[in-house]
């Protein structure tokens, strides 16, 4: 796209701060920031274990984090900047949903994505971390969840809108243009 996304606006507010408030009003205690540290974000972030593996290394860091930081089946909610529409009820589902076993994505999309710091999920983790090392392989979302048994979500009419990506200028100007018209 050529621009930062996180810095995108919506009604004044950059998809950063957007997507931060989103998650808190769906009761996530802790909102940090995978990837580099940044101007317009004063809390914690988690860098990069591995460079230019995408949101896959972003997964595996914040698992590695979490293994450290957090106690052992902590959920964990991640979610794309760059998906401007989630919302609260989308994520308080996700939380439902996951109540047992390793987590729960939407059907069809890797991303939104609720992991638990299960050993499951964390010895994937550790797996993807090591070949994604050695450059041999490269790993998608949906190659990491694949083995984990994971819950879904059946997408519906209501969920559908929510998984829009913004990746280039034209499909964000398809969305500001959405959002106008609903006003």
């Amino acid at each position: 796209m050529g621009i930062d996304k996180a810095t995108l606006r919506i009604e004044g507010e950059t998809l950063l701060l957007r997507m931060k408030r989103v998650l808190s009003a769906a009761g996530c205690t802790q909102v940090m920031l995978s990837g580099h540290g940044r101007d317009d974000w004063h809390e914690n972030a988690i860098p990069d274990q591995l460079s230019n593996t995408g949101p896959v290394g972003g997964i595996i860091s914040a698992l590695s984090w979490a293994e450290k930081h957090s106690a052992p089946n902590t959920p964990i909610v991640f979610v794309p900047i760059d998906a401007p529409l989630l919302s609260v009820d989308l994520i308080v589902s996700m939380h439902r949903c996951e109540a047992a076993g390793n987590g729960c994505f939407i059907s069809g999309s890797p991303l939104p994505l609720l992991l638990r710091t299960t050993d499951a999920v964390l010895q994937q983790s550790a797996k993807a971390c090591a070949d994604l090392q050695t450059k041999e392989s490269s790993w998608s979302v949906r190659r990491f969840i694949e083995p984990l048994m994971l819950s879904t979500i059946d997408v519906n009419d209501r969920i559908k809108p929510q998984l829009t990506n913004v990746n280039t200028p034209t499909q964000w100007e398809c969305l500001l243009r959405e959002l106008e018209n609903r006003s």
